[in-house]
């Protein structure tokens, strides 16, 4: 309850810039189809017990929360997992964004877009609540022409906002691998470190699914194939 106390009233002073659009990067990568067969391609899972801080990312706010990942392969992304606790209203949409660390200084600040959408989401009730709000699994659903490609061993960040407008909608998130979650909290399109705003380390929940480049290469071939 005091990490909770402790967001609301550190939010509720900084300069909330209402009438704020969210901004996403025109670049994005096409998919080359419909992907038969998920793959669990990146996961920092959920987990109740690790359970830390809410963070408003809803768009009138102007909010935006981000942390980094690696892949081990090359993968087209076609469904992203996040965790979210609503208040009233609960977004349909979720705006999504994929960026590159090009210079290795492990600053979202300076990343390049690779890949951006505003994509459809279901939102389903976990069973657990925090804090007195029940918690929601967001399930966001890529269409086959906006796949993001993503190439192993790229430092890049996972980028998300909510796509609603006055709800006050909370980022769940959690302390339990070390690296840094970084926060736009404020709608001033610069992020901050989880430590700073904070005072701590955290992560956020969130899963990649998808197939590997090779594989979706090596089915189009094959179906290619049957035609002689």
């Amino acid at each position: 309850m005091k990490k909770l106390l402790f967001t609301l009233l550190f939010l509720s002073t900084v300069s909330i810039l209402a009438d704020q659009p969210a901004v996403l990067s025109p670049r994005h990568l096409q998919g080359t189809g419909p992907i038969s067969v998920d793959y669990l391609v990146y996961s920092q899972p959920y987990d109740l017990s690790f359970a830390g801080y809410g963070v408003m990312i809803y768009g009138e706010h102007g909010g935006w929360a981000c942390d980094d990942f690696v892949l081990d392969n090359d993968y087209y992304i076609d469904e992203i997992y996040v965790y979210m606790m609503w208040t009233t209203e609960q977004a349909s949409m979720m705006n999504l964004v994929i960026s590159e660390d090009n210079i290795g200084d492990w600053d979202p600040n300076t990343n390049i877009d690779v890949w951006s959408e505003t994509v459809p989401c279901t939102n389903t009730f976990t069973g657990d609540n925090q804090w007195g709000f029940d918690i929601y699994e967001i399930h966001c659903i890529i269409s086959a022409d906006a796949y993001p490609e993503l190439t192993a061993g790229v430092h890049y960040y996972f980028e998300v906002q909510a796509d609603i407008g006055v709800n006050y909608a909370m980022l769940f998130s959690g302390n339990f691998v070390g690296d840094y979650c970084w926060f736009d909290y404020n709608g001033s399109g610069s992020y901050t470190r989880s430590d700073i705003v904070f005072g701590t380390d955290m992560d956020m929940f969130f899963d990649f699914w998808g197939e590997p480049v090779n594989a979706l290469e090596s089915g189009t071939w094959g179906s290619i194939k049957t035609l002689f």
